[in-house]
């Protein structure tokens, strides 16, 4: 583990701020194509693997990528580039939409404890792998939902808004085929039912090599709140998508497929 893994790894979370926008200077950004809906606490060892529902897929966009730059396609292929993912308890979601009938007991205990956590406590709620490299395709393996690289002339950073093929301006109707970089977060548990939502750093360990200084932090991005739930309370997997399947069919065997004949899906 490189050094500075295991402190940003422990962390001891404070309570979720205003999501920070990523620079307007910046050529980087980082895109959620898949969002965690929900998953089952998980025990406290390494067997217990319950993974987050679905597994959180983000992309890396460059400002004004031009896929016939060699330098641009360098840039996605850089194994330097890395995504930390840190689990923040949701302000609120253990305390006002807790005191309900239909919470659990175990729940509101476990949002109690992800508060306390919150205030300090060192032990992490998130296990499985919490730093990954990137998975570079030569075509998006789900065209129909990929965002556009942002332009410096549509990229509203102020707003954190990500033009998407079909309303980005000179996109034909049927997107182009473009080389993605992925982030899969394919074995990520949290130990604690309760809300919480995951905020995701790029950064680029080829800076401190070339440079000795501190590494910044290049962007970042913010997944909705999603549910942990206790293990009787829990309504099943999902079926996969079709940016999932495709993603394992060109190589990323770490994630599993369901649905479809693929496995178990949702309790009916």
């Amino acid at each position: 583990m490189p050094s500075g893994f295991e402190r940003l790894l422990h962390h001891s979370p404070a309570p979720s701020p205003p999501p920070r926008r990523p620079s307007s200077t910046s050529r980087y950004h980082l895109y959620i194509r898949q969002q965690p809906l929900a998953a089952r606490a998980c025990g406290a060892g390494d067997r217990d693997r319950r993974p987050i529902d679905p597994p959180p897929i983000i992309q890396m966009l460059l400002t004004d990528f031009d896929p016939k730059s060699s330098d641009d396609n360098d840039i996605l292929q850089d194994p330097r580039f890395t995504v930390g993912c840190f689990l923040i308890p949701e302000p609120g979601g253990s305390q006002s939409d807790m005191n309900t009938d239909s919470v659990s007991r175990e729940e509101r205990l476990g949002a109690n404890r992800a508060d306390e956590l919150a205030q300090g406590q060192s032990t992490p709620l998130l296990s499985g792998k919490a730093f990954v490299s990137p998975f570079y395709v030569d075509e998006d393996p789900d065209p129909n939902t990929a965002p556009a690289h942002p332009s410096s002339a549509y990229y509203a950073p102020e707003r954190g808004t990500y033009p998407t093929s079909a309303n980005h301006p000179g996109h034909p109707s049927s997107p182009p085929k473009q080389p993605a970089t992925f982030y899969i977060f394919s074995d990520l548990s949290v130990r604690t039912a309760g809300l919480y939502r995951l905020q995701f750093r790029l950064m680029n360990w080829g800076h401190v090599e070339d440079t000795g200084k501190s590494m910044p932090i290049l962007a970042e991005a913010w997944t909705d709140p999603f549910r942990v739930f206790p293990a009787k309370d829990f309504p099943g997997m999902r079926d996969s998508s079709l940016l999932t399947e495709g993603l394992k069919e060109l190589g990323f065997v770490e994630l599993k497929t369901r649905g479809k004949g693929k496995g178990k899906g949702r309790r009916r």
